[in-house]
């Protein structure tokens, strides 16, 4: 299921009172709910950067994150979609681990990533077609502008079971 984020992070909710008179954000959450996504921020900042690595591999470098990811293919696309949620997303900014002058240019990245058509989420053509190798180039500006050094991807976070 894909969704337009875009719209989502332009919402005005007006605020309510709560039962312990807390006031909401404009996504729906309160201060005490927020501060609780806040103890979790260099998770969802992991996985803004690590989706965007994801897309700077080619099929080699995808094959070989199949020990970490199982289905690469499938969680290249699940990574970015965790990573955007908006809620997630906006913890990252609200505690400053991405500057704020690049929250319309990672959205446009994952607008663009949802646009890619069905039939283009194939193997065979992940490194010869044009949409592709747009999308790879434009995840690597994007690590560069928030000067990320390193594309391997960042497994502080992962579990990682293995077969016997």
């Amino acid at each position: 299921m894909k969704f337009n984020f875009s719209n989502l992070f332009k919402i005005n909710v007006e605020k309510e009172s709560l039962d312990n008179d807390e006031q909401v954000d404009s996504l729906g959450f309160t201060k005490t709910e927020l501060e609780e996504y806040d103890k979790n921020v260099n998770f969802y900042y992991t996985n803004i950067v690590n989706s965007l690595i994801l897309y700077t591999y080619n099929v080699e470098q995808l094959y070989e994150m199949a020990p970490i990811l199982i289905d690469p293919l499938t969680e290249l696309y699940e990574e970015l979609d965790y990573a955007f949620l908006p809620v997630l997303f906006e913890t990252v900014f609200r505690n400053k681990l991405i500057n704020e002058n690049y929250k319309e240019e990672l959205l446009n990245f994952k607008v663009e990533v949802d646009q890619i058509p069905v039939e283009l989420w194939d193997w065979e053509i992940l490194d010869t077609n044009e949409v592709w190798y747009k999308i790879r180039i434009d995840a690597e500006n994007l690590l560069d502008k928030l000067n990320i050094k390193t594309r391997i991807f960042n497994t502080d976070f992962t579990t990682i079971i293995f077969k016997k």
